[in-house]
C-alpha cells in the first residue's frame, strides 16, 4: 500500500516557521530582472548521453529476454495442460 502524495510529502513552511501546506504563495522580493546564469554547463556530453542511451538499451534487452522466456514458459506450461486433458 502506498502513501498519498500530502503524506509523503512534509508541508511547506513560511520564513516564521508557521506551517502553510501547499497553498503557500511567497512572492520573492528583490531584484528579478537578473539573467539565468547559462545553461550550457548543465547539458550532458554526447559520452555521457551515449553512455546512458547504451544502458537503457542493455536494460530493455534483458526485460524484452526476460518476457520471451516468461511466455515461452507460460506457452509450454498450457500445452502441457491441453495434453492432460
Amino acid at each position: 500500500m502506498t502513501a498519498s502524495r500530502l503524506e509523503m510529502d512534509p508541508p511547506l513552511s513560511t520564513p516564521t516557521g508557521q506551517t502553510s501546506g501547499r497553498g503557500n504563495n511567497h512572492i520573492p522580493t528583490g531584484d528579478t530582472t537578473k539573467e539565468a546564469p547559462p545553461t550550457s554547463s548543465k547539458v550532458p556530453s554526447d559520452r555521457i548521453l551515449e553512455e546512458s542511451v547504451n544502458q537503457m538499451t542493455t536494460v530493455l534487452s534483458n526485460i524484452i529476454e526476460h518476457h520471451a522466456r516468461k511466455n515461452q514458459r507460460l506457452a509450454s506450461l498450457e500445452e502441457d495442460l491441453l495434453m492432460q486433458n
